[in-house]
């Protein structure tokens, strides 16, 4: 299934890797709340989210904002950074606490020196992303249960720890507006199609913290497919 969770761009490289990327591109943190990099804002390095949890937003023709994308440990932002005049093509404000390590312009040649594999692993998890961009294209025409579903899906795959529970708890913080901008669809819809979910069994939960039934919500959005 398209929702189903990609291997980070962490994931691919060594202990050693990792530890020298930092040495060359130290860490930094931010806090919930605050923006990573607004639309607009010149984008001088590739930011590697170690951990944590990022939004990114797109203002939509009527003027509100669009969850484009909820980025995790090992995703990249600010892919476009060696473009000449780069600009970012989004928003990002921080769900959690956050941890970045940025590559500037002037540290790429020293990393794809040292870390070759670095480069290799970069151009494969940026392929990823295209078939996953791809994927949402394909439901942004589908009912808004299917969509809303499929996101809570999609955010327990990624973010949540599997345990022996049915029950996955996402760990940050998401509005019914969060939500509304996500799936493309109005905060009412959202209020009502989580009512469904609900009496379904999917999900549990309100006011941002939310909990999901994954592999029920799995068969059901299998058998919206099939009905599709």
């Amino acid at each position: 299934m398209p929702y189903l969770r990609q291997p980070s761009f962490l994931e691919y490289l060594s202990e050693h890797e990792r530890q020298r990327l930092g040495q060359i591109c130290p860490p930094r943190a931010l806090e919930p709340g605050e923006f990573l990099y607004r639309d607009g804002d010149p984008c001088h390095s590739l930011i590697i989210l170690i951990e944590g949890q990022v939004k990114l937003l797109k203002v939509a023709s009527g003027g509100q904002d669009r969850i484009v994308y909820v980025a995790g440990g090992g995703d990249l932002l600010g892919i476009n950074f060696l473009a000449q005049e780069a600009t970012h093509t989004n928003t990002a404000i921080c769900l959690s606490r956050v941890v970045i390590c940025p590559v500037e312009k002037s540290q790429v040649v020293q990393v794809s020196n040292e870390l070759p594999n670095v480069a290799l692993r970069l151009a494969q998890v940026l392929a990823d992303r295209v078939s996953q961009l791809e994927g949402q294209l394909e439901v942004s025409a589908t009912p808004a249960a299917y969509r809303l579903g499929r996101a809570f899906a999609w955010l327990a795959q990624r973010f949540s720890v599997p345990d022996f529970s049915a029950w996955r708890d996402l760990p940050m913080e998401l509005k019914q507006e969060d939500l509304a901008a996500m799936c493309g669809t109005t905060r009412v819809t959202v209020t009502n199609t989580l009512g469904e979910l609900r009496n379904l069994g999917l999900v549990e939960g309100t006011r941002g913290r939310y909990r999901v039934n994954l592999k029920a919500l799995e068969r059901w959005l299998e058998g919206f497919e099939e009905i599709d």
